[in-house]
């Protein structure tokens, strides 16, 4: 069974012009982004853009002072991050995504939380679907699992409650490069292709975009580029934007993280 979101042509997360930040000066200011039914959105920027505060604002985890944030037509800004979870929003934080003490089905368990009961294994049976090596691991404690592991059951989890539209803090983060092309490649991609929508913000930027419909780079806290991802993907000049430099985005991870070659297997 393939997991697919409740949700018809028109559904789509659409925040428009949103400001927010900690108290002081905003971090954000007028950011506009879209994500469209099964299509993928990256939002990249340097260090310090913004991006952490974006997500943080979409899902619920901090107050927007203006601006919008709606799913399939329903407002959901500066709603608490259960109901906006509720609704169809799923959030995979780049930390804290997992509990390493219980077993993959135990994290999935959780994810569901606000299932009736008697859904619950059903659904477990169709993110095993999605992620058939974790099916041969669900009685293994996750603090055992691989970094690639770790990631499929931090997602897992959220597709318990089958969102419509998915939004990914830098799943790559402290990945192999192999890790990292299966994650975007296999997983990610394929959860687009079932309909779901994926808000994907990511440091290493060119892998993330090839497998995008449309990218948004930020830049102290404002959109500086939005367009097709294709389109970013061709333009060297971008290279000034990211790094102030002339790098081309096409022929390198400019946004890379220092990577991580970590055990592409299970712990023992």
């Amino acid at each position: 069974m393939t997991i697919t979101s409740q949700q018809d042509t028109s559904t789509s997360l659409t925040c428009e012009h949103l400001v927010a930040g900690y108290g002081g000066p905003p971090v954000i200011r007028d950011v506009s982004v879209r994500v469209g039914v099964g299509k993928v959105a990256v939002v990249a920027g340097p260090n310090g853009a913004g991006k952490s505060t974006l997500v943080k604002a979409i899902v619920g985890h901090l107050s927007c002072s203006s601006g919008s944030v709606s799913l399939d037509g329903r407002a959901i800004g500066n709603h608490s991050p259960e109901n906006i979870a509720r609704y169809g929003l799923g959030y995979v934080p780049q930390h804290q995504d997992v509990f390493d003490t219980m077993t993959v089905a135990e994290n999935l368990e959780i994810g569901g939380y606000l299932l009736p009961r008697k859904q619950v294994p059903g659904r477990i049976d169709d993110v095993f679907s999605v992620f058939p090596k974790l099916a041969m691991l669900r009685h293994r404690p996750v603090g055992r699992l691989s970094g690639g592991e770790r990631k499929m059951v931090a997602v897992g989890r959220v597709l318990m409650l089958r969102p419509k539209v998915l939004v990914l803090d830098e799943p790559t983060a402290g990945l192999s490069v192999s890790l990292t092309v299966e994650l975007f490649e296999t997983h990610i991609a394929g959860l687009a292709r079932s309909g779901v929508g994926i808000l994907l913000v990511e440091q290493k930027a060119s892998e993330a975009l090839r497998i995008a419909d449309w990218g948004y780079i930020l830049v102290s806290g404002e959109v500086h580029v939005s367009e097709s991802a294709a389109d970013i993907l061709s333009r060297p000049d971008l290279g000034e934007v990211f790094l102030g430099g002339s790098t081309s985005l096409a022929g390198s991870s400019l946004l890379a993280e220092t990577e991580t070659d970590e055990d592409e297997g299970s712990a023992p």
